[in-house]
């Protein structure tokens, strides 16, 4: 069955806070894995532990988002913290972003771009774009693949980065799970250019571009001045706008901004 719809360990860096106590961020329930949203399970939501050091009866169910976890905890590959943000990103953004194609921009171990592939059957290829290849992607995709046979296919990881990500069809759903500072706005371009929905939760926001709108972050602070410029950006790119927001446990930086072609 397909996902519903809809702290980490070490201390947060000071931007980090801010970001998480900024106006406009209000903090979200789990949809994916509801049981987090109560302790003990919440407490341990953004440790970044990998899942085989948790006990098995944390993903009990035959569901498919609890095989997935126990199938990634038996490969030793993923943190916690890294399962729980691509579901519950993919969860919020899922309607709106999916497409024949979608294209993970700063892809790293590739998770979030690979649920696509796992639940949704219209999407029938996914990019996935990052300069440096995790080694533990191919043990990654096994994983999944054991459990999803016809996610294999789907699947092509570029190593290359976004000056050059080599094609991208028109349409391609775009999405950027913490693409680091401007490269979420890089990857906010290309995805313009394509045309296609996109997808971003931002974080390293201290080289982040807030344009004429220096009056709001020094109201509002950086983090929020800049989100609410490249939402201006993807207006002005004739996308309509929303934002919605991960849980705060799972990690401070968990605003999503997502857009779509208002044609």
């Amino acid at each position: 069955m397909a996902p519903p719809e809809t702290q980490n360990s070490t201390p947060p860096s000071r931007a980090a806070s801010e970001t998480a106590n900024a106006p406009g961020n209000h903090d979200a329930r789990f949809t994916v894995y509801p049981h987090f949203n109560a302790s003990p399970a919440r407490d341990l939501a953004g440790h970044k532990r990998r899942l085989h050091q948790y006990p098995r009866e944390l993903f009990p169910s035959d569901d498919l988002p609890d095989r997935l976890a126990r199938a990634l905890a038996e490969a030793r590959v993923v943190h916690l913290k890294e399962l729980l943000e691509s579901f519950e990103f993919f969860a919020r953004v899922r309607k709106r972003l999916r497409s024949p194609t979608m294209v993970d921009l700063c892809a790293g171990h590739g998770l979030s771009g690979i649920l696509f592939a796992l639940c949704e059957r219209e999407v029938q290829r996914v990019i996935l774009v990052d300069p440096h290849q995790p080694e533990t992607f191919d043990a990654i995709l096994a994983a999944v693949v054991a459990i999803a046979p016809w996610v294999a296919p789907k699947i092509e990881y570029r190593i290359r980065s976004l000056d050059d990500p080599g094609p991208i069809p028109d349409g391609a759903g775009t999405l950027l799970v913490h693409a680091c500072g401007e490269l979420t706005d890089q990857g906010l371009e290309l995805a313009i250019a394509t045309g296609g929905p996109v997808a971003a939760m931002p974080c390293c926001y201290r080289k982040a571009q807030v344009g004429t709108l220096r009056g709001l972050k020094r109201a509002l602070g950086r983090e929020l001045a800049a989100d609410i410029a490249r939402s201006y950006r993807l207006d002005d790119a004739g996308y309509q706008i929303d934002w919605a927001a991960i849980p705060r446990a799972v990690t401070p930086m968990n605003r999503i901004l997502i857009g779509w072609n208002r044609s």
